[in-house]
């Protein structure tokens, strides 16, 4: 049996409506995404309604997804952390909220971690009001301002992944593992996307450390 590539953490809590096709959706993303042997691990943060016995069945349905359960709730990042600490991949991404995952992210963080040096990243979306300029350069390319180009009103919450590089990470943690200089790196990326009824504007926030090479 080939080793687990990817693990895929999803905190949640009370979640009995949603949770199924958020990870349905993620075991799909996966397909378009990887070849490699992946898992999706789902932590329970203290569920009061019938988000487990959903999970479990689930569970029953697709192998490829565990389960993690918290008797109480502890919060999202304690709920990261315990899929971290289950997860068997080489590559551990993190949802960092109780919200749907964006695999748009996942894919960005993937193609990063083509460099070897990668010990951990973050990529974050959300909505932004889009930059003046930005909006003057597509109003006056041919359109017709009034009818074509309109700003969407609605809003969606920011979505946050980090991804792990898991066997860096037990090095780095080794009682008498060698020391290592982490560099930060921030890269902001503004896109303008094609919607119903308008251009919704997103911001890509990634931040990664590296461990340089010796």
């Amino acid at each position: 049996m080939s080793p687990t590539r990817l693990s895929i953490v999803l905190p949640v809590r009370d979640r009995q409506d949603e949770i199924a096709q958020r990870v349905e959706s993620v075991l799909e993303g996966l397909v378009d995404l990887t070849s490699e042997v992946a898992e999706v691990i789902v932590v329970n943060d203290g569920s009061r309604d019938d988000t487990q016995e959903v999970l479990e069945t689930l569970q029953v349905k697709y192998p490829q997804v565990r389960i993690a359960r918290h008797d109480r709730p502890r919060g999202m990042e304690a709920a990261g952390q315990t899929g971290l600490e289950r997860a068997t991949g080489e590559l551990v991404f993190i949802q960092e909220s109780d919200s749907e995952l964006r695999m748009e992210d996942v894919r960005r963080l993937l193609l990063m971690s083509e460099d070897e040096s990668v010990v951990a990243a973050r990529a974050e979306s959300r909505q932004e009001p889009i930059a003046p300029a930005l909006l003057r350069r597509l109003r006056q390319w041919g359109t017709d301002k009034h009818t074509q180009v309109e700003l969407r009103a609605d809003q969606c919450p920011p979505c946050s992944v980090q991804m792990i590089r898991k066997p860096h990470l037990q090095r780095l943690s080794a009682p008498r593992g060698k020391r290592y200089w982490l560099q930060g790196q921030t890269d902001r990326i503004h896109a303008v996307e094609r919607a119903a009824g308008g251009a919704r504007a997103q911001v890509e926030a990634r931040a990664k450390v590296q461990k340089p090479a010796r």
